[in-house]
């Protein structure tokens, strides 16, 4: 890496990063830098990014003169990241809420700094999208997004993410799985990115009940990150669906992984999916649901079965252990978007899917 930031002619960078794979990789990377005469300053995030934090971050780099961002982390890390790297580039008196999509009134420019993406974690696939991802719990969760914003380069590095904790690897793939079926399902999708997803749906089918019973397993953690990769590619290009329509308000209501809302969703999601297609003679969409199926080493009826065993392997909980009631989720499923699902859903039905998981 110092060497491809020497490459870039960057002599000033500033990195952020999660606090347990930098920790352990941080002193001998520090000494490769200062080798390679480049100067860096360091910030640390934890959690996922408020506005408060990107401006935080933002501020901090400003006086340095920060010519290159490298974020080492999970997706919420690469996220402040790519925002900061966008702040920075605006006006100095640039606060980051005032360009997110739904809540900002401005636009954002595009300008940013080159931004160099390290994952710790195969989930977002943050390393490839062209938005960031900024939450004011208790408010909403919302995107920064512009075609520039895609990191100028991403090094997946299985090595990274082995020593993340089963119930983080889990929540961080079923992140990537929901993302890889929504891009691949989507109304948007095109030969390009079915090449892609599907593709990633099958690193996943050999890669995912590995990482979960084996977590060194560096093969394992190899095919999750590259999944992780093709999904950020995939709903970069193809968009996502009532998963994802619906993590963004949940995540924004209170405390809660944005990969565990994702994997308690996806099995109800999918059940319908396939239900609906199935009746609707639509005949795409249930050929797609019957190639996930099969990259997941699965037949098509015991799909969301195969869900709901990594949901139980991880030992993940349901949403009332993160304080959510039913009239929470009542309200919320009259405000989900289906974005760009391949078929259509009551307010109904989708509070049914919520409630299943309460």
């Amino acid at each position: 890496m110092p060497e491809l930031i020497k490459e870039s002619g960057a002599g000033r960078i500033g990195i952020v990063h999660g606090r347990s794979v930098y920790n352990a990789h941080g002193d001998s990377f520090r000494t490769a830098l200062e080798s390679a005469g480049i100067t860096f300053t360091e910030i640390e995030v934890s959690g996922e990014p408020s506005p408060a934090v990107v401006d935080g971050i933002t501020d901090f780099f400003r006086p340095h003169s920060v010519e290159l961002i490298m974020a080492v982390g999970g997706g919420s890390v690469l996220d402040a990241g790519k925002a900061a790297a966008a702040m920075l580039s605006e006006s100095e008196t640039a606060r980051v809420k005032d360009f997110l999509e739904g809540v900002g009134t401005k636009t954002p420019s595009g300008r940013t700094i080159p931004v160099y993406a390290v994952p710790s974690t195969a989930g977002t696939g943050s390393e490839a999208t062209k938005n960031s991802v900024i939450s004011e719990v208790g408010s909403f969760k919302k995107s920064l997004r512009h075609d520039n914003y895609i990191p100028r380069l991403a090094c997946i590095d299985p090595e990274l993410a082995v020593s993340a904790s089963v119930s983080v690897s889990a929540a961080a793939g079923l992140d990537a799985l929901s993302q890889l079926m929504e891009a691949f399902h989507s109304t948007q999708a095109s030969p390009f990115t079915d090449a892609l997803t599907l593709s990633g749906l099958e690193a996943a089918g050999r890669g995912f009940s590995e990482v979960l019973s084996n977590p060194e397993s560096i093969e394992a953690r190899a095919q999750m990150g590259y999944a992780a990769y093709c999904s950020g590619v995939g709903i970069a290009n193809a968009g996502l669906g009532l998963v994802h329509g619906a993590a963004g308000l949940i995540g924004g209501t209170r405390e809660i992984p944005h990969g565990i809302v994702c994997g308690l969703l996806l099995p109800g999601t999918l059940r319908r999916i396939i239900l609906k297609a199935k009746a609707d003679g639509k005949t795409e969409t249930v050929r797609k649901l019957e190639d996930t199926a099969g990259a997941l080493q699965s037949s098509l009826s015991g799909l969301p079965d195969r869900i709901e065993g990594w949901l139980s392997e991880a030992g993940l909980k349901g949403f009332g252990e993160y304080g959510f009631t039913a009239e929470d989720m009542a309200a919320l499923a009259e405000q989900t978007s289906q974005r760009n699902s391949p078929v259509d859903f009551s307010k109904e039905e989708i509070l049914e899917i919520f409630l299943e998981k309460l």
